[in-house]
């Protein structure tokens, strides 16, 4: 009865190459916002302190000074031995006796007899003797030091490990573990209640302790009160680059929690696929359809979800493509009865279409099928993902649908609710209740509806939280335009070079002009939108996620250049370039260094060779971290991201307060280019939280299939936008009909844009969402490692670090795995040994290198397991060389990591944290927008 518009394989784009006149050269101004924000580490840094082994890395020091005094001792203590050797050859006995002394003292083996007294004097010469006596004398402490490290290792295990137990109460902590694992949160009992000797599971459950207690200690990822985040804003006169009032031992954490949404959708899926609950829902005509010749068109969206309970981010799965269906009689009818947008309930639908010879029970089947294609939408079940409570808005629109188990399942969805807002005013043993209530309610809810075998979310709730500080957190603007802004504006030029999105920008407006030719226009969006997708798109981007950029000896791989176009090659020129100036800038380098410095002439001349074509627009959002050094504060660049507000809006909620939401709307009608306007794109995904946010765009773009909760005159639909090409400025963009502006289109969530619908994806190529991250290393001569162990340099440009100093090594490279016979105190000896002899600072991050793409943008979308990009399986492992605990982290991680391993230098270190206090020194993190805007024609 349906059919897709097309099923033929799609044909491969002719390369076209198209001439057209130089666009106006113009200037780039940057625009620093009012605010910014400051993420605070939930435990202070002395929590790594403690769980530290002082004694047993004192120890490790002084026997591997003992072993090195031995070590250098014995070659000319072997050599002089070897003299005594040869002029003994007329005693037998004693020759044997000074062959097997050297070989024992070479092989650092106690030799025997292990007293000095014992070797004769004379014929070993008043020298050798002493030699000897000095090396047996360091030998007995070396052998001593060795017998004591048992037992401080022993007593120290136990003690840090009465610490970690100790942080299991905690109270932010063990929330943070509650909702982020609820698995551990439940072993951890039995293990606080086990102090003895640690089974299997017991160890297990210690190591993700201690990885949760070290993520709270020393990193800064937004989720629970594991971190808190505070709006700072810049003004004049406060002089210091970061002013906040000092942290003490009362300091309040103020928590905010939301419902997992995906519990929502849950829900919404099961009553979508009774047949029963369906009559009574109230349904209206998706967006964007018209008949031509006899069928009807319209964007079919289909939706996939998993009921897998044990799933820690649930995500349903949304796809779409061009559809149409026959029309006929009863299709007419049921267009003219919902004509305008009305909505209409299935059951009365079916009345009033059974007519004279259209049977009801044929009727109602049909009406299922139009829903099942998705022609037909309910609005009661969408959720609006701007609004101040989401959840109590479908509550709401479930009464709305006026039926018993509508309002039964109301009143489930308002108690669950009622428990998820109120669930950070109660202590841990309070939250578990919750939850466990929570949950209950859920499960009682898919019962009602006759569905007790789907199971509620592992993930419950989300929670963020800001802290309470007696001062506002403040930043000198004078100062970072000076000190700061400078530096992170030749970054922001040359991010274009990185930028994993803007070849998918600049391949959609290659396709568009071998189309439509230059100065083209398409009226129909989603025809083009269809034939984007399903001729080339498609294709383009599994080539492209599928690219290795840099090949077997690490030299950069140019992209396919399908239309031939100028950017293309423009942008593989300057990577290339990238490459050959930090080659030539590390040969120059003298042996040992610790530092790469970029000057002003390379940031400049790769800047300058980034096309001029690339749009109005080049917002940046940026992760900092200031490092005090005394002299200077140093700025240290963690990561890049699109900017627009999105690494703001997410946590407005938290500010209702301070109006951050306001705020952030006035940066954007700011920030909006003259004749253009700013729409968000939902991204087709509400029923889940990684795209919720209040609205801070003027307008909002409508795709088929969603329903807006917006006024009529602040939507955007499909039907009214228009694709063109500027042939001066040699541009792709979108045009409102209704309005005669650009619409620029601004997504917020926190989805890969590969995660989202095929038409979103489409639309995305019209945005600013920059997808960049520096890796300045790759496509360069530095050696790989191999099966051993390369350092690369921290590389800077003037205050700024761009890159930390690191060292990458194969696994095999790490000390040799631990036998069952191996003690404690030798493991940890062997380890430090090797930080040693491989010249490692004692702090470090480790990452196996390598990843996998995951539909969520990030950590920093604060939810668990959540990253911007291609990201690794794991977050970076804080790792403390004189800690027996981290190392065993180190060795599981370095073991299980695959093929290669990435240490990371600590920086800013352990003294150069900028926020101290009372209550202890805590990691922080600002995040800082910088937004480009080009504008005016400049002659060059």
């Amino acid at each position: 009865m349906t059919a897709p518009i097309r099923t033929d394989a799609p044909k491969k784009e002719r390369p076209v190459t198209v001439s057209l006149p130089a666009p106006p050269v113009t200037e780039v101004s940057w625009r620093m916002p009012e605010v910014f924000m400051l993420r605070t580490a939930g435990l202070p840094l002395e929590v790594a302190d403690r769980l530290a082994f002082d004694d047993g890395a004192a120890w490790a020091r002084r026997t591997l000074a003992l072993e090195d005094r031995l070590r250098a001792t014995a070659p000319p203590l072997a050599d002089a031995l070897e003299v005594a050797v040869a002029r003994n050859l007329d005693d037998e006995h004693l020759r044997r006796r000074l062959i097997r002394l050297r070989r024992d003292v070479w092989n650092l083996r106690k030799p025997s007899p292990a007293d000095a007294g014992a070797w004769p004097e004379g014929p070993l010469g008043a020298g050798t003797h002493r030699m000897l006596a000095d090396w047996l004398e360091t030998f007995a402490a070396y052998r001593r030091e060795l017998a004591d490290g048992a037992a401080v290792l022993h007593r120290e295990l136990a003690e840090r490990r009465a610490v970690l137990r100790e942080l299991a109460d905690d109270p932010d902590l063990r929330g943070g573990i509650l909702l982020a694992s609820p698995s551990l949160d439940q072993y951890l009992p039995a293990y606080l209640a086990a102090p003895g000797r640690l089974g299997k599971r017991a160890r297990r459950v210690e190591r993700s302790l201690l990885e949760y207690a070290l993520r709270t200690a020393c990193k800064t990822s937004p989720f629970s009160r594991l971190t808190t985040v505070n709006v700072g804003t810049f003004g004049a006169g406060a002089d210091p680059l970061l002013d906040v009032s000092p942290l003490g031992t009362g300091e309040v954490k103020r928590g905010a929690a939301r419902l997992n949404l995906a519990a929502l959708g849950r829900l919404s899926a099961i009553v979508l696929a009774d047949e029963t609950l369906r009559a009574d829902l109230p349904v209206t005509v998706t967006t964007g359809w018209r008949i031509e010749h006899g069928r009807l068109r319209y964007l079919r969206r289909r939706r996939t979800s998993s009921e897998d309970g044990d799933a820690a981010i649930t995500l349903e799965s949304i796809h779409e493509s061009l559809f149409v269906l026959p029309t006929g009689r009863v299709l007419h009818d049921i267009l003219d009865a919902l004509d305008g947008g009305r909505v209409r309930r299935m059951a009365d639908l079916v009345t009033e279409l059974a007519t004279e010879g259209r049977p009801a029970a044929e009727i109602e089947q049909y009406l299922h099928h139009l829903l099942r294609v998705g022609l037909l939408v309910v609005p009661n079940l969408h959720l609006d993902i701007h609004a101040d409570d989401p959840v109590d808005g479908y509550r709401r629109a479930l009464r709305e649908i006026g039926r018993d188990w509508a309002d039964r399942l109301a009143e489930r969805v308002a108690a669950v609710n009622r428990l998820a807002v109120g669930y950070p005013a109660h202590d841990v043993p309070g939250r578990r209740r919750v939850l466990a209530e929570i949950r209950r309610e859920l499960v009682a809810a898919h019962a009602d509806l006759g569905r007790p075998d789907v199971p509620a979310p592992r993930t419950l709730l989300y929670e963020d939280a800001t802290l309470c500080t007696r001062v506002p957190v403040t930043g000198d603007r004078g100062r970072w335009e000076r000190d700061i802004l400078p530096g992170l504006r030749a970054l922001a030029q040359i991010m274009p070079v990185f930028d994993i999105n803007l070849p998918r920008r600049l391949a959609t407006k290659g396709f568009f002009r071998a189309r439509y030719g230059a100065g083209g226009r398409c009226d129909d969006l989603l025809t083009f939108a269809h034939e984007f997708q399903q001729d080339f798109f498609e294709h383009y981007t599994g080539r492209m996620m599928r690219r290795r950029a840099f090949d077997a000896d690490n030299t950069y791989v140019r992209q396919e250049n399908w239309f031939r176009q100028e950017e293309i090659t423009a942008l593989d020129d300057a990577r290339i370039e990238v490459a050959r100036r930090m080659r030539d800038a590390y040969d120059r380098l003298p042996a040992g260094a610790e530092e790469l410095r970029l000057d002003d002439a390379f940031m400049s001349d790769v800047a300058a060779m980034v096309p001029e074509t690339l749009g109005t627009l080049d917002p940046r959002s940026f992760f900092l971290q200031l490092a005090d050094q005394g002299d200077r504060h140093r700025v240290v660049v963690n990561r890049v991201y699109s900017g627009m507000t999105l690494l703001f809006s997410r946590f407005a909620h938290l500010f209702a307060d301070q109006d951050l939401a306001g705020t952030l709307r006035a940066e954007l009608a700011r920030l909006q280019p003259p004749g253009a306007v700013l729409a968000e794109l939902k991204g087709g995904y509400d029923a889940t939280n990684l795209n919720l946010h209040p609205a801070v765009t003027a307008y909002e773009l409508v795709c088929p299939g969603e329903i807006s909760f917006r006024p009529a005159g602040e939507q955007i639909h499909m039907d009214d936008l228009s694709v063109e090409h500027d042939p001066v400025a040699d541009r792709l963009l979108l045009r409102s009909r209704r309005l005669g502006a650009e619409v620029i289109p601004v997504y917020l969530g926190f989805l890969l844009p590969m995660a989202l619908p095929e038409v979103q994806q489409v639309l995305l190529t019209f945005a600013y969402l920059g997808m960049a991250q520096p890796d300045l290393w790759a496509g360069t001569s530095v050696p790989l490692p191999g099966r051993g162990m390369a350092g690369y340099p921290r590389i800077v440009y003037g205050d700024m670090v761009l890159q930390r100093r690191m060292w990458k090594l194969h696994p095999d490279h790490l000390p040799p795995a631990r036998t069952p016979e191996q003690s404690d105190a030798d493991w940890f000896l062997s380890w430090q040994r090797w930080r040693r002899d491989n010249g490692l600072p004692r702090r470090v991050f480790a990452t196996p290198e390598g990843g996998r793409i995951t539909p969520t943008a990030g950590e920093d979308a604060g939810r668990p397991g959540a990253q911007p990009g291609p990201r690794p399986d794991h977050k970076p492992l804080y790792v403390d060389f004189e800690s027996h605990f981290c190392l065993q982290l180190l060795e599981a991680t370095g073991r299980g990591g695959g093929s290669r391993l990435v240490l990371t230098e600590m920086l800013p270190d352990r003294h150069e944290q900028v926020l101290r206090g009372p209550g202890g020194t805590h990691v922080t993190e600002l995040t800082v927008e910088l937004n480009g805007v080009r504008a005016g024609k400049v002659d060059r």
